[in-house]
């Protein structure tokens, strides 16, 4: 890809991303992240010819994902997931670790400053995402009740869950010496390193059917930090709606 990018005149950059760029994490299962930046009008003709792509004869699928976004695996089962960018397109993305091995205008400075902007983005509000946390509750084991059952488990197992690891970070310090492997772009990502024990039972009430399932994070959020008094009451109504009284 290095080779290619710096032989292409429409490419002025290409951008390691994740694990790419920070290959301390890699290991058999780690895919390929990278952006492709090219020049204006360019990008749609590297989205849909992907001739460029080193091995890519040896591609069986090769997805779409969004406007800019693709996936390509290979019959090995490597994994490509990238972004074709065109100049003007660049800060549409977010990034975290990254490095850029061809840089042909001043994408190294561009990407320096989405980094940075990534990292200060919006502050974490513990009521807003406490109250969206029990909201999420209150809707998913609604559906459930209701014979919903998949989207019921999305909210529950998903949108309850990644409130709650929000809540979980902000209330407590990850294990010592895991501090730096926090993602800033998914709360998901690498949560089982730094909160172990705390994972396992997130994990264990994910495996219980929904009603249960919630009851149990909703114990967990709750008991992460003493409740002010207005929690106790929102907590209340949510357990009262659902009959958990």
């Amino acid at each position: 890809l290095t080779n290619a990018a710096a032989n292409d005149p429409n490419v002025i950059g290409l951008v390691l991303v994740g694990s790419t760029a920070d290959t301390s994490r890699v290991d058999e299962w780690s895919d390929h992240d990278f952006f492709w930046v090219v020049k204006p009008g360019a990008g749609e003709g590297y989205r849909t010819d992907l001739s460029w792509i080193p091995d890519i004869e040896q591609a069986v699928l090769s997805p779409r994902e969004t406007a800019h976004g693709l996936k390509v695996v290979f019959d090995d089962g490597r994994v490509l997931e990238f972004a074709v960018f065109e100049d003007s397109e660049l800060e549409l993305a977010a990034l975290n670790a990254y490095a850029v091995p061809i840089d042909k205008a001043d994408v190294r400075e561009r990407c320096t400053k989405l980094a940075a902007k990534s990292a200060n983005s919006k502050p974490f509000d513990w009521s807003i995402e406490f109250e969206l946390f029990l909201s999420l509750v209150l809707i998913g084991v609604g559906r459930a009740r209701r014979g919903e059952v998949l989207i019921a488990g999305q909210f529950i197992r998903s949108y309850c869950v990644e409130k709650l690891l929000g809540l979980i970070r902000a209330a407590h310090a990850p294990v010592p010496g895991t501090e730096g492997k926090e993602d800033n772009l998914n709360r998901f990502r690498r949560f089982e390193q730094q909160y172990p024990s705390m994972s396992r039972r997130i994990e264990n009430a994910c495996q219980k059917e929904l009603d249960a399932a919630a009851r149990d994070l909703i114990e967990i959020a709750a008991n992460l930090r003493p409740m002010s008094d207005r929690e106790k009451i929102q907590v209340a109504a949510i357990k009262r709606r659902l009959g958990w009284n």
